[in-house]
């Protein structure tokens, strides 16, 4: 099975729509999502538009972000940025009469596992929706504990919109492994192999808002190959960031305030 792996794609229907067809030339399968498909960008409602028909056949699994807890009323949203409180408070305007749009940010869990050893997160493993951001190897070491206690071989993770993995062996140390994404024609030449008895703590990256030096959208892809020596493909793909930028200004223009609009702007 080839898994497309992705996170935060925060309503940025444009980078959304260029991962989900670089996937499928790839010849993924299913879908893995980790979380985070509203905040910030100006296509809530068509970003879950893509990602519904994958869920009704059964072909994605997916966790709720801290945006859609936000949005759903699950944890307070008054630490957040003025960026987020304005959109999402839009956004909640967009999907308050529409159950099936409601139905769906409703439908994910903090954490779930997929075929008994993929686990999927936002933020943490080991305490789901803390809001912390996964930096340091000592951090992952307690995320690749509970992983093994949980009997899972990999798990992915978002929040930090940055590419990252560590790994480890049974009574080994953590080891940070480069996350170099592939970009052009072809498979990523170098993906992270993952041996029988690794554990994999894995950040995706993000799709909408990407902090690679090119605000390239950012997405893995998961092979499973013959169910012993798995392997982890790191990509990113060009998109139109102009007109990823003239939406947000067209769409939220009217709706937030100036300063709001330019710095959501100016990180894509």
């Amino acid at each position: 099975m080839r898994y497309l792996v992705f996170g935060d794609v925060h309503a940025n229907l444009l980078a959304l729509d260029a991962v989900l067809a670089a996937g499928r030339a790839r010849g993924v399968e299913a879908y893995l999502f980790v979380g985070d498909l509203v905040g910030y960008g100006p296509d809530p409602l068509t970003c879950m538009e893509r990602l519904i028909p994958l869920a009704e056949n059964s072909n994605l699994a997916w966790v709720a972000g801290n945006h859609e807890l936000a949005l759903r009323g699950d944890v307070e949203s008054a630490g957040y940025s003025q960026e987020a409180v304005q959109t999402l408070a839009w956004t909640w305007n967009q999907i308050e009469n529409k159950s099936w749009a409601r139905q769906f940010i409703d439908s994910p869990c903090l954490t779930t596992c997929v075929n008994e050893t993929i686990w999927l997160t936002h933020d943490s493993l080991v305490s789901p929706s803390s809001g912390g951001y996964h930096r340091t190897p000592r951090n992952a070491k307690g995320e690749l504990a509970r992983l093994r206690s949980n009997r899972g071989r990999v798990c992915f993770y978002g929040h930090t919109h940055t590419m990252r993995a560590e790994m480890s062996e049974r009574e080994k140390p953590v080891v940070l492994v480069p996350m170099m994404a592939h970009e052009g024609e072809g498979r990523d030449p170098h993906p992270v192999k993952l041996k029988r008895g690794d554990l994999g703590w894995i950040g995706t990256g993000s799709v909408g808002f990407p902090t690679n030096a090119q605000r390239r959208p950012e997405y893995l892809i998961l092979d499973e190959m013959d169910g012993d020596g798995w392997q982890i493909e790191k990509y990113a793909v060009e998109y139109s960031r102009k007109e990823a930028k003239e939406r947000v200004r067209t769409i939220l223009g009217p709706v937030c305030d100036k300063a709001v609009v330019e710095r959501i702007a100016a990180w894509l």
